[in-house]
């Protein structure tokens, strides 16, 4: 084909406030080199933590730029390989890779592929992958959730922590405390969590422990650094917390002092600390699992299990927001503002197109609009955050620390570090250019 597709390219690792090392660039279309190969054309993809940790180049593994973004996505085939027999043109299919997903056409092998069930949407099929399959391994694989187990999931309006609440409820008598700003409340308590507590204005050790003094069952951490530290004490013996996440380490703009503080305070056990508190502790990341030839077993089984739940209504993918690919830098701020609640959607442009009314530009009005109301909340809670309450978070300590331009910032935390900032500045256009100010300018950053 002689076709052009479009692709979010991320050109060099950078905070910038401007994005302008995600752009939108034209590739050709996408030919199948070896017969187990197909072509999918997608329809959805989605957006996770991980890839704004990979555009401020936090991410390990980290891939060589430039190369598009993605993990996930959903769509139809278009072509297949002489070696292919299970799938055939127009299935529709998930589809899911350590990188790449985030084009209008990809060509990868038969076995990143899965047939989407009868009654799934392209949104759901996108946003299955990353975020089910990494609450459910974390659940039924490393802490072995079990009934009557009481649950600290952090973040628990995101799309993990949305998921991870769905999972613990197919458990009997498991209890769910949930951590989310007041807004969000609502939403994660009709989802599944039975106490919900507003890190914004309460301390979150206080509070679990006001609700179970001897301590509780199972932590997931996503946040990391200091909250590390305080999820292992809030465990009793027997416990088991799970980090799969630096969430306190990045913040809109990547800062250095700010990653550095977080690393620092991270936790640091040793193995007669573990022995002799009866807990444990482990780690999980989806990203060298799916690249990891002995797991594939292991993945095609969850996976499975997943589907089958999805089926049976015991899953409800909740989606926040869908975003052109061009306005991937308003996605990204939104997520990165912890503004969203459930899965934030990726679509083509040209599929935009197709299925709505509304022209590209009017989606683009749209989803400015959806992240410039958000700032009155943002502003509201920053100045409601009091100086003690810094000490108690290594994201809120980061929220409030003076504004500064990009150049400012580095030239100051690199001082305080002495460490010297090798980032090449970016002299390639941005996708496109919004008119809002700098992201240094903007409303700080809300965890949830």
């Amino acid at each position: 084909m002689s076709e052009k597709i479009k692709a979010i390219v991320l050109t060099s690792t950078s905070g910038s406030s401007d994005f302008s090392n995600l752009q939108l660039k034209e590739e050709n279309y996408p030919k199948i080199e070896s017969d187990d190969q197909v072509i999918v054309r997608v329809k959805a993809s989605g957006l996770n933590f991980a890839e704004l940790m990979q555009r401020q180049g936090f991410y390990k593994p980290a891939s060589k730029t430039p190369y598009t973004p993605g993990f996930e996505a959903a769509g139809v085939v278009e072509e297949i390989g002489t070696g292919v027999t299970d799938f055939q043109v127009n299935d529709r299919v998930i589809i899911y890779n350590g990188s790449g997903m985030w084009k209008e056409v990809i060509c990868l092998s038969r076995s990143n592929l899965i047939k989407m069930p009868d009654g799934m949407s392209f949104e759901d099929g996108a946003a299955l992958m990353v975020n089910y399959l990494t609450a459910y391994q974390i659940l039924f694989r490393m802490v072995n959730i079990r009934q009557g187990d009481k649950v600290l999931i952090h973040m628990a309006a995101g799309g993990v922590g949305f998921a991870a609440t769905q999972l613990c409820k197919t458990v009997k008598d498991v209890t769910v405390i949930g951590t989310a700003s007041a807004a969000k409340h609502e939403a994660i308590t009709q989802n599944g969590v039975a106490h919900c507590i507003d890190y914004t204005k309460e301390d979150y050790v206080q509070e679990v422990k006001k609700l179970f003094p001897l301590g509780i069952d199972v932590v997931l951490d996503p946040l990391n650094g200091e909250n590390a530290i305080k999820g292992y004490e809030l465990l009793k013996p027997f416990g088991r917390i799970c980090h799969y996440g630096a969430a306190s380490i990045t913040s809109e703009s990547r800062s250095f002092v700010n990653a550095f503080k977080a690393w620092w305070k991270c936790l640091s056990v040793t193995s007669l600390d573990i022995i002799n508190q009866n807990k444990s502790v482990c780690g999980y990341h989806l990203g060298f699992l799916m690249n990891n030839p002995s797991c594939v077993d292991q993945m095609s089984t969850d996976i499975s299990n997943l589907l089958e739940m999805y089926s049976k209504g015991l899953i409800n993918i909740q989606h926040d927001s869908t975003f052109a690919y061009s306005k991937i830098a308003e996605a990204m701020k939104r997520m990165h503002s912890r503004q969203n609640v459930g899965k934030i959607i990726l679509k083509p442009d040209s599929e935009i197109e197709k299925e709505s009314p509304r022209n590209v530009e009017e989606v683009k009005v749209a989803t400015e609009d959806k992240v410039e109301q958000t700032q009155p909340e943002q502003s509201q809670q920053g100045g409601e955050q009091k100086a003690e309450e810094v000490a108690r978070s290594e994201i809120a300590e980061a929220h409030r620390e003076p504004v500064q331009s990009e150049s400012e910032q580095i030239e100051h935390e690199t001082s305080k570090l002495n460490v010297n900032d090798d980032q090449a500045k970016s002299e390639n256009v941005s996708i496109e250019q919004t008119g809002e100010k700098s992201l240094a300018e903007e409303a700080q950053v809300e965890n949830a």
